[in-house]
């Protein structure tokens, strides 16, 4: 009997890295999601090709050549649906990225996912030690 299991695909990778970092380069993009440069420019072509991500023309910042260009995300894609306890690992992800106490209801719209899972997710993160609560109404956590 074999047992198979789902491991998220790079495009996967990608879509999660771009929800998290809108504006991105691509060599950016790669060290976030820990994909190959060759394999984020490739996913990106079909994205775009798609619809699904467009591209900003960036800064020189005083160095020579062309701007590398920015990522974002476009209008709602169809996501896939998370497995048990996935949705944790997102939102600790997304608090520990910020440096302010931020609401569920922003993490929500952040991740594109419901203000009331994230709320659940976020209460087992602080009785876990993960997060930390810093007020109860409006409720507000920040990473420990």
């Amino acid at each position: 009997m074999s047992v198979t299991t789902d491991k998220p695909t790079a495009a996967d990778k990608l879509r999660e890295a771009l929800a998290l970092h809108p504006a991105s380069t691509a060599a950016e993009l790669a060290e976030i999601s820990g994909l190959s440069r060759a394999t984020i420019t490739k996913q990106l072509a079909v994205l775009q090709k798609a619809g699904h991500a467009t591209a900003a023309g960036g800064s020189c910042n005083g160095r020579r050549g062309r701007p590398a260009s920015r990522w974002s995300l476009t209008g709602h894609i169809e996501r896939p649906r998370l497995r048990p306890g996935e949705l944790d690992g997102l939102v600790y992800e997304y608090v520990r990225s910020l440096d302010a106490p931020v609401s569920p209801t922003a993490v929500g719209k952040a991740l594109d996912r419901s203000a009331g899972a994230v709320a659940n997710c976020m209460g087992r993160l602080a009785s876990a030690g993960q997060l930390k609560q810093t007020s109860a109404k409006p409720r507000r956590c920040e990473a420990a």
